[in-house]
C-alpha cells in the first residue's frame, strides 16, 4: 500500500483531483457571484432596435429621486412568470421590473410563491392577490398590478391579442402613485351623453392622474380637481352649468377644461356662447387633407398634423412624432388676445388642407374658398389674473375639434404624438411637477433593409466566393502535403 501512495501516477492523479475540484468549485463560486451581481446591477446590453429591455431616462431620474424605501413583489416564481402567455411579453415585462431594483438601492425586489406562501396574502387582506400580480408597497400605502396591466390588449373580431408593452408605465406609474406627495385630479364630466374615453383616461391613471366622474347638472364640480374633461355633449348645457365651468375656472390657479368637440354634434347654443367668451369657435365642417404624403389609412380626414408652437410639443418633437386629430371640426379663433386672456393655435393641418361644409352633397369637390389651408383643430385660450397676494393666476379652456384625438389607435401607436404630447400639455398647464411619460414598446421583428443589388451581391461573395475560396485552399494544402 505505501508502495501505491509512491507511485508517480497515483500522486500526479491525486493532484489532478484536487485542482479538477478546486476549478469546479471557482466555477461554481464565480458562477455564483456573477448571478448575484447581474440580479443586482444591470450588466446586460440591450442590443434591440427600441430598447425594448430597457427603461427611460425619465423612469432613471425619477429612481435616482427616491428618498424611501420601496418593495415590489411579483407573485409567482421567475420561471413561471416569464413562462406565462403571451412569454415574449411577459420575459420583457420581467426584465423591465428587474431594472428598477438594479437602478435603485431604495427598491427592493422579490418573487412570491403564492402556492408555497399562503400566508402573503394576509399582510395585504384588502388587495385580492392572485398568481402574477405586481404588489408594489412603500410604508402603508400599495399598489396591486394585474398582468393584464402590464400590456395593451387589442380586440378584433377574431379575439383579442396583445398588441404591445406598457410594463414600465404601469411600473412607473405606482411607484409614483404611492411615492408623490401630491395627486392631481381630473374630473369627467357627464349628464349630456358624453362619448366614452375610456382609453384616454386609463392613459391618464396610468401616469398618476386620480381620475372621477360627475354629472355637470346634479353635482358640484370638485374643488381639488385640477382638469376637467367634457367629451363630445349630445345635448347643450344649461346657463348654470357653464357658470359653474367659470366659477371652476375662476376658483383657483392652474385649472384646466378640455372639451373635445364632435362632428356628430348638433348645435349647442349654450357651450358655443360658453366658449366665445374665451375667444374659441367649434366651426361646422369637417377638415380634409390633400397631402398624400400625409393622410392615414387612405382617409382625407385622417391625417399627420403640425404643432403650431414648441412650448408644450418639445418631448414629441424630440422624438420626432407628428399629431393626428382626426375628422375634425374646424377651430377659429375670435380674437388673440382680450383684456385678461389670449388665445393661440397648438396644433394645425397642413397648408394644403380644406373643409368640407357640413351640407356638402355627395359630389362636392374642393374649390379655391375650401381650400383654405393651416385649419386650427387645437386651440388655447389661457386666463392670466393678479389673485389678492398679487401673483399671476392662469387658467386654460383648451379645445379640440375631434373626439378621436384620444382614440385608442393614436393613442397606443409609437409613431405618433398623441399620448406624449396630450400627457405634457395637460401635465404642464394644470402645474404638474411629477411629469413622466413612458412610450409603449411593440415587441416585434423587421426585416433587413436591403436592395436587389445588395442581395446578389451577398448571394455572390457567400454563395459563390467563399466557398470557391476554401475549395481551392483546401487543394493548394492537400497538394502541397502529398508532395513533401
Amino acid at each position: 500500500m505505501l508502495n501505491i501512495f509512491k507511485r508517480r501516477n497515483f500522486r500526479f492523479g491525486i493532484l489532478s483531483t484536487v485542482i479538477t475540484a478546486a476549478v469546479i468549485a471557482f466555477i461554481v463560486l464565480l458562477n455564483t457571484a456573477v448571478t448575484a451581481l447581474f440580479n443586482k446591477y444591470p450588466l446586460n446590453i440591450d442590443l434591440t432596435e427600441n430598447k425594448i429591455f430597457e427603461v427611460s431616462e425619465d423612469t432613471k431620474n425619477f429612481l435616482s429621486s427616491l428618498d424611501e424605501d420601496v418593495e415590489i413583489f411579483v407573485l409567482n416564481t421567475e420561471d413561471r412568470f416569464t413562462a406565462s402567455s403571451p412569454a415574449q411579453y411577459f420575459v420583457q415585462a420581467n426584465e423591465v421590473i428587474r431594472k428598477y431594483s438594479q437602478l435603485s438601492s431604495r427598491v427592493h425586489l422579490s418573487y412570491i410563491d403564492l402556492l408555497r406562501n399562503p400566508n402573503f396574502n394576509s399582510r395585504y387582506p384588502d388587495a385580492a392577490l392572485q398568481i402574477n400580480d405586481i404588489l408594489v408597497a412603500s410604508g402603508q400605502k400599495h399598489r396591486v398590478l394585474s398582468s393584464s396591466d402590464l400590456f395593451n390588449i387589442r380586440s378584433e373580431y377574431y379575439g383579442s391579442y396583445v398588441s404591445s408593452s406598457k410594463a414600465e408605465q404601469a411600473m412607473t406609474s405606482a411607484l409614483l402613485a404611492i411615492t408623490s406627495k401630491k395627486v392631481t385630479k381630473v374630473s369627467v364630466l357627464g349628464g349630456h351623453g358624453e362619448e366614452d374615453i375610456t382609453p384616454f383616461l386609463d392613459l391618464l391613471k396610468l401616469n398618476t392622474w386620480e381620475v372621477i366622474n360627475q354629472n355637470l347638472f346634479t353635482e358640484e364640480i370638485a374643488d381639488d380637481a385640477s382638469v376637467l374633461i367634457l367629451a363630445s355633449p349630445a345635448r347643450d348645457l344649461s346657463v348654470v352649468e357653464t357658470r359653474k365651468l367659470d366659477a371652476f375656472l375662476e376658483g383657483g390657479a392652474d385649472r384646466v377644461l378640455f372639451y373635445l368637440a364632435s362632428s356628430a354634434q348638433p348645435s349647442q347654443p349654450n357651450l358655443e356662447s360658453f366658449l366665445a367668451e374665451w375667444g374659441i369657435e367649434a366651426q361646422t365642417g369637417i377638415v380634409f387633407e390633400t397631402d398624400r404624403n400625409r393622410i392615414l389609412f387612405n382617409s382625407l380626414f385622417i391625417a399627420l398634423c403640425d404643432f403650431a408652437e414648441d412650448t408644450y410639443s418639445r418631448t414629441a418633437a424630440q422624438q420626432g412624432l407628428q399629431p393626428v386629430i382626426p375628422q375634425s371640426r374646424p377651430l377659429g379663433i375670435l380674437f388673440e388676445a382680450r383684456r385678461y386672456r389670449s388665445v393661440k393655435t397648438l396644433v394645425r393641418y397642413s397648408p394644403a388642407s380644406g373643409i368640407l361644409p357640413a351640407d356638402a352633397q355627395p359630389d362636392w369637390t374642393p374649390d379655391a374658398q375650401a381650400m383654405v389651408g393651416n385649419v386650427p383643430v387645437l386651440v388655447l385660450s389661457t386666463s392670466m389674473r393678479n389673485n389678492i397676494t398679487g401673483d399671476i393666476v392662469k387658467n386654460h379652456v383648451l379645445v379640440s375639434g375631434s373626439l378621436g384625438a384620444v382614440d385608442q389607435v393614436f393613442l397606443e401607436s409609437p409613431n405618433i404624438a398623441n399620448s406624449s404630447y396630450f400627457l405634457e400639455l395637460l401635465g404642464t398647464l394644470a402645474g404638474r411637477e411629477d411629469r413622466i411619460y413612458v412610450m409603449d414598446k411593440t415587441l416585434g421583428f423587421t426585416e433587413l433593409g436591403v436592395t436587389a443589388g445588395v442581395v446578389l451581391i451577398l448571394g455572390l461573395v457567400f454563395v459563390v466566393l467563399l466557398p470557391l475560396g476554401v475549395l481551392v485552399f483546401g487543394i493548394a494544402v492537400w497538394l502541397r502535403r502529398r508532395h513533401k
